[in-house]
């Protein structure tokens, strides 16, 4: 995320490099000049803000008390007078998916250490001390939905989110942008940079980034940060491809600084470098090695991607943009080969007990995909993943089938995402017929199904569908879906639930597979063009769940125990596939 190291340099070596800000004061000054001052925020950045209780983290988290908190925040700053807008990635831009890859090899392996902390029966105060930074903010939490309460989403495709994110802020002349990557401190605007991690959500105080402060230490004017920040190391062109050429600038601790007068030497017109620089730049990098083939271009998309001068070039026509326009990126995906990225959380594909993630979903995938190609066949029939199979392999691409359904027409994609009432009326039948069979080919007629409440539907298709697999045992989908009926009438306060002091590692376990697949399920409603209500919050409290675990793994669950669920049960009788 940004470049290697300059945090720590701003903080330590920069005068002025980070200082605090009171949010609502800043607001108030603003307002002086504007009436609503604009706050432009790295959604993915503020994860880690509404995640901050580790041990609630590691218990699958509290989602009504993380959507809680976030939707507070939001609300203070807009109450405040500030205008919100807020940036999500959209589709992974195709020059990452190397770095993307990477990443989720690395995030896997230390998940591994979690889990084998979990199943030494670490307690949980220790485990959440021990792995505070390797643990992942949970990213099944839909902080989106908040965000659209309070401000405009905007789901960057065409560009970098980074750079979507900075070329609107500073035409947009923004009072600030909150995220807590380093990449911002490279981009041209005058607005402020407020460090998403150290956040107070009570006090609404945080620090920012001087990004002034950075350039008078380096001695460097903003056209020549670009060519600085790619010779440091980031996304693009990696560090450790930098980090000979590097050294040779002279010690660690001086790089930075070497770096800068070295830029200083070079001529860059109008933020410009003609081909010839750039060898010559890419020569003095890779002074007695081989320059790779790759260098040239992870160059200059690097040097492009801190430019906040919107592209000029025109973007190919796309058949299916209205279905970015209108939220629906996955079916665009399926409709375009774009890959599908598929992650894990916590799975240990050391293990059996679960069976295998990627079998599980799989079908799911491969169902949804041939609902929405179904109308598409002659232009493609399969879905492009990204994701880990197994144990031993990375993550790879691969391609699924697309399964197109027999015993029902699914409706063109323009109707299903329709928004006209009398349209959504005539074909919900048939979208919850075509829910229920991606789901299994036994829900396909089963009618009485539909007696679920709306809000409960998507939970029991989760476990349905992870009873017919075999992965969880009937208790534990009783405790779930009783769990997901207490938290919508108000039984108990998730504000008041007490922490375990252990995890029972297969409830540790069975609490993200949960909630990974109900992501699945949930995504399929949304394209399926379901209303909000059969897609609420997962209903999910990591607390509750584990501290009723440990209680009814000791005891016989009674009737009386399920009674408010007992006519929802469908996946009693599974058949396993």
């Amino acid at each position: 995320m940004g470049i290697r190291h300059l945090h720590s340099f701003m903080e330590r070596k920069v005068d002025g490099g980070l200082y605090t800000v009171k949010m609502q004061h800043e607001i108030s000054n603003a307002k002086k000049s504007v009436e609503k001052p604009l706050v432009v925020i790295d959604l993915m950045a503020m994860f880690g803000v509404f995640c901050s209780d580790r041990r609630s983290l590691l218990c699958g988290s509290q989602f009504w008390v993380v959507e809680h908190t976030a939707d507070s925040f939001f609300k203070r700053l807009t109450d405040a007078g500030a205008e919100l807008v807020f940036f999500y990635d959209g589709t992974l831009q195709l020059n990452k998916y190397d770095t993307w890859i990477n990443r989720q090899n690395g995030k896997y392996d230390r998940m591994i250490d979690v889990l084998d902390g979990i199943n030494a029966r670490m307690p949980l105060a220790v485990a959440a001390d021990k792995f505070d930074r390797t643990l992942p903010n949970n990213t099944c939490i839909k902080l989106e939905n908040v965000a659209k309460r309070h401000g405009e989403l905007i789901v960057s495709t065409d560009l970098e989110c980074d750079q979507a994110l900075a070329i609107y802020a500073t035409k947009h002349k923004a009072l600030a942008v909150i995220s807590h990557d380093t990449d911002f401190l490279i981009f041209e605007g005058g607005w402020q940079l407020w460090h998403a991690n150290h956040i107070d959500v009570n006090k609404l105080i945080t620090k920012a980034y001087g990004r002034q402060a950075l350039l008078r230490t380096l001695g460097l004017q903003w056209r020549q940060m670009a060519l600085w920040a790619t010779l440091a190391g980031n996304d693009f062109f990696s560090y450790d491809e930098l980090e000979p050429f590097l050294n040779d600038l002279g010690p660690h601790t001086q790089k930075f600084y070497k770096l800068a007068e070295y830029v200083r030497r070079l001529t860059v017109r109008n933020g410009k470098l003609d081909d010839d620089t750039v060898r010559s730049i890419l020569g003095r990098v890779y002074k007695k090695r081989r320059v790779p083939p790759e260098a040239y271009e992870w160059f200059r998309q690097s040097y492009a991607f801190y430019q906040v001068d919107e592209p000029s070039e025109k973007k190919p026509d796309d058949p299916f943009a209205y279905l970015l326009q209108a939220g629906y990126s996955f079916t665009h995906s399926i409709l375009t080969g774009v890959p599908f990225n598929v992650t894990l959380f916590f799975f240990d594909y050391r293990s059996s007990e679960f069976g295998n993630y990627y079998e599980i979903i799989e079908p799911i995938i491969s169902r949804i995909g041939g609902i929405l190609l179904y109308h598409h066949q002659h232009e493609r029939q399969h879905i492009t993943v990204v994701t880990k199979r197994n144990h031993q392999e990375p993550h790879s691409f691969g391609t699924v089938a697309a399964t197109f359904p027999t015993a029902i027409t699914p409706p063109p994609v323009m109707d299903l995402i329709s928004t006209d009432g009398p349209v959504q009326a005539s074909l919900l039948e048939r979208k919850l017929q075509l829910w229920r069979w991606v789901c299994s080919d036994d829900l396909l007629d089963v009618e009485q199904f539909n007696t679920v409440p709306p809000a409960f539907m998507c939970t029991v298709l989760t476990l349905y569908r992870l009873r017919q697999c075999g992965a969880i045992r009937l208790f534990e989908a009783d405790l779930l879906l009783l769990i997901a009926h207490q938290l919508s009438n108000g039984a108990f306060d998730p504000l008041q639930e007490p922490h375990p002091q252990k995890l029972i590692s297969r409830a540790f376990r069975l609490g993200f597979l949960f909630q990974k697949v109900y992501s699945h399920m949930d995504r399929v409603a949304k394209a399926l063009g379901l209303p909000q209500e059969y897609r609420p919050t997962t209903p999910y409290d990591g607390l509750r769940f584990h501290n009723m675990y440990r209680v009814w793994t000791s005891m016989k669950v009674e009737p009386h125990h399920i009674e408010p669920i007992a006519e929802w049960r469908f996946y009693q009788q599974t058949k396993s596939t």
